[in-house]
């Protein structure tokens, strides 16, 4: 049964204990006074356009509530067990709202910031936020989860300054992007942000300071394209927990400072034992990872660091190292006879070295090189090698990186190709001395077509004729007996010789 309250147009609701259905209010003035409740059941409020409410008291609605008008929070306290929507006005008042549903529920902000925000919920269910919201006091987690992913939308639940946090814990957090803002960080005084990060600025003037935090997403999305967690760029099975903190200072420290980055078992992602856990650094999302210290026990989920920069943190444990980061890798070729590999790394964790492995054929590989690694380090390393080894007849070559960790796990570069510029025409013979029954390889370069090779011996006379099939190929020579032998290719323009010894 849908309410109609015309009567109260101008005047007071008292208290009503007594539960309606549902409640619309229809181009009326609604005022819910101090000390007074009103309870609206399952059916829901609906606060039209050009209506207000006003609530000084109590009110509970356990159905949707929906304001497309004015609804005025003011000194009352307003509790939700559906949806909440706003497409109207909403002042907040000092309002406590708090989010009781035994079933998942959506808050739309429309826009409107909340003064108070408490989510009392069953300890599976969750608090999803279907665009940014600002908390302007306190925001409060007794139970349940709250989430900013709606769908494919990430949104931002935002603390201002003074805002503060309280009872995230195991089960009980804020999953997606949680920003906290605090004005005038400066002095020696640890400010607790309250989202897993206290930041003491060790006498640095950082004026304004904004934290970020990403968690429990996992997956990446358009807007936040490394998911929560970060990865390492060449291997990305090796990852850090599932928490990105942003730190953006008004002003960037001209000393270290300190920061602790704690989380719950929740955000672990996977990871183990973390008697040996890393921090990490990174300029911006999509770049990368540098370590920020030296290993050290964070088995209570909290780390300490002491970074000169502040960005983006996060952290790993020792068996899941975020570099080695490479940052480029080039293949050019010098001339027709040799290609320079040259490659950068910004950091290296646990780096054997790095083997060069070429294909003719894009699918398979051989190594033809290794270069050692710098173990583990924080700063940007160059490296190179000249491949002066190229196959016979070759005008385009693949190239990869094999890198190894000192456990012995590899992971790989991508394919680099390079084009080799055409041969002057040429024939040759190796080995130019083999063993009476081993065979010698011929390498013609120049114009193909159709071409004989020859074996003559030193009188000149013809022992072997045969028609190459490829510009390189096996010299006829395995049975032959020992002597000095000529090796003759003619083709239609052009005839070569070459001198092979068989012992």
């Amino acid at each position: 049964m849908r309410k109609l309250l015309p009567f109260l147009a101008a005047g007071l609701l008292p208290a009503l204990p007594a539960a309606a259905q549902d409640l619309t209010n229809a181009g009326n003035s609604l005022t819910v006074e101090a000390g007074a409740t009103l309870y609206v059941g399952a059916g829901g409020l609906t606060n039209q356009a050009g209506s207000t409410l006003t609530n000084a008291g109590t009110l509970r609605v356990d159905g949707p509530l929906t304001n497309a008008g004015t609804l005025g929070l003011s000194t009352g306290t307003l509790e939700v067990r559906d949806d909440l929507t706003n497409t109207g006005t909403l002042t907040p008042g000092t309002s406590a709202v708090t989010f009781s549903g035994t079933n998942d529920q959506l808050l739309t902000p429309g826009g409107a910031i909340l003064y108070q925000v408490v989510v009392n919920k069953a300890s599976t269910n969750t608090l999803r936020l279907a665009a940014d919201l600002t908390v302007s006091n306190a925001l409060t987690l007794t139970s349940g989860l709250v989430n900013t992913k709606n769908g494919s939308t990430l949104g931002t639940l935002s603390l201002s300054n003074g805002a503060t946090l309280s009872g995230e814990a195991i089960g009980r957090y804020v999953l997606g992007k949680l920003e906290i803002t605090r004005n005038a960080v400066a002095g020696s005084t640890p400010v607790d942000f309250g989202l897993g990060a206290a930041l003491n600025p060790a006498g640095n003037n950082l004026g304004t300071v904004v934290i970020t935090r990403r968690a429990g997403l996992l997956a990446a999305t358009t807007a936040n394209p490394d998911g929560s967690f970060g990865q390492n760029l060449n291997n990305s099975s090796l990852k850090g927990i599932d928490r990105i903190w942003t730190v953006a200072p008004a002003t960037q420290p001209s000393a270290a400072v300190q920061l602790t980055l704690s989380w719950p078992t929740d955000n672990d992602n996977g990871l183990t034992n973390f008697a040996q856990a890393r921090g990490w650094q990174q300029a911006s999302a999509g770049q990368a990872w540098a370590a920020v210290g030296a290993a050290t026990n964070a088995s209570s989920r909290s780390l300490a660091l002491s970074p000169t920069v502040l960005n983006r943190f996060t952290v790993s444990n020792a068996t899941n190292p975020l570099p080695v980061t490479l940052i480029e890798f080039a293949a050019q070729a010098e001339g027709p006879a040799a290609v320079r590999l040259a490659w950068a790394t910004a950091s290296e964790q646990e780096n054997a070295g790095f083997t060069v492995e070429r294909s003719t054929d894009g699918s398979r590989f051989t190594a033809i090189g290794t270069v050692p690694g710098a173990g583990t380090s924080a700063t940007a390393r160059t490296y190179t090698l000249l491949d002066e080894k190229l196959p016979p007849a070759a005008n385009l070559l693949y190239y990869r990186l094999r890198q190894t960790n000192f456990s012995g796990s590899a992971t790989y570069s991508a394919v680099r190709t390079v084009a080799l510029p055409p041969e002057a025409a040429g024939f040759v013979v190796y080995p130019t001395r083999v063993v009476m029954g081993q065979p010698a390889t011929y390498h013609y370069t120049g114009p193909l077509g159709p071409a004989t090779l020859e074996v003559l011996d030193m009188l000149g006379r013809v022992l072997r004729t045969t028609t190459p099939e490829s510009a390189q190929g096996q010299v006829p020579v395995t049975d032959l007996a020992s002597g000095s032998y000529v090796l003759r290719y003619t083709t239609a323009t052009a005839r070569f010789t070459a001198r092979c010894v068989v012992d």
